[in-house]
């Protein structure tokens, strides 16, 4: 994922083989997933250690052998909960895959999962039998994406519909009662506001300034704002701009100051402190590390 950017602009495999698999070791404290949407369906789950998740509102704890569904277009993000690493592992894929065939399955499974008139399950464990079915599927279907059998993609298709199936069967594939347009509202509203955060970041921003963007009263917009993302407006803008700026340390030779100021920090003491908080080391350092890789 382009770490800049809320909306995820990655091409998860590719047209024809929608789907990718991926697995992700976080250190000790290290933010384990940036808070994103994108188009896809993913199932997420943990190899090793411990994290929380949010999908939405809901918060899960997940460890070692349990794992979550993030339905398509869902704000999600991962979190640390103690100072051990972890490691986990995700599906991503398009459901257009399954979809685009026109048929029964699609109009009566794909589809209204697809549009969010339908569910399965967020969580799943080894308690449950339909759960650890899905999970060792899971396995097999990371497998078979990154090997070199001839037959992978049939592999991986027939994979995820037997998944489904299987969810199917044990009626965990329930209908949705229709989304509140107020919940829709505000969701569309913050994407709107992060989206005009990466615009405008470099600009000097404020709270009024971005309630004003969100059409919310300055009180509720951090309110909401807060519980969707995990940090205050402001607390967002900067981790941002500390997310911008370890980005030009990386791939230009421009001098710290001059970057400091390119993100949005005119203060370069202050600037210094941000960067260290959530890189754990100063601009110059971090700058060194990555050009000594």
């Amino acid at each position: 994922m382009d770490r800049g950017h809320l909306r995820e602009d990655r091409r998860h495999g590719s047209p024809a083989f929608p789907i990718a698999a991926y697995e992700i070791e976080r250190n000790a404290r290290e933010t384990i997933l940036d808070s994103h949407w994108h188009d896809e369906a993913e199932f997420l789950w943990i190899v090793s250690g411990r994290a929380e998740f949010q999908v939405g509102l809901t918060s899960f704890e997940l460890r070692a052998g349990e794992g979550m569904f993030v339905p398509c277009g869902e704000l999600h993000g991962g979190y640390p909960l103690d100072d051990s690493p972890c490691v986990y592992k995700a599906v991503v894929f398009h459901l257009d895959w399954f979809a685009s065939a026109k048929d029964g399955i699609a109009s009566r499974y794909v589809e209204p999962l697809q549009r969010g008139e339908a569910m399965i399950p967020a969580r799943y464990d080894g308690d449950t039998e339909w759960g650890a079915s899905t999970l060792k599927r899971l396995a097999s279907i990371a497998d078979y994406v990154e090997s070199e059998d001839a037959a992978k993609e049939l592999r991986v298709k027939s994979e995820l519909l037997s998944l489904f199936a299987d969810l199917v069967s044990c009626g965990k594939w329930q209908r949705k009662a229709p989304a509140n347009p107020v919940d829709l509202q505000t969701i569309g509203r913050l994407k709107g506001v992060v989206a005009y955060i990466e615009q405008y970041s470099g600009q000097a921003l404020n709270v009024d300034r971005l309630a004003a963007v969100a059409g919310m009263s300055a009180g509720h917009f951090s309110r909401v704002f807060k519980a969707f993302m995990r940090k205050s407006p402001m607390d967002y803008v900067n981790y941002y701009r500390i997310r911008q700026a370890a980005h030009l340390l990386q791939n230009t030779d421009r001098p710290v100051a001059v970057i400091a100021l390119e993100v949005g920090i005119d203060n370069f003491s202050y600037f210094s402190k941000r960067f260290k908080d959530v890189y754990d080391c100063t601009p110059t350092v971090f700058r060194k590390k990555f050009n000594s890789l």
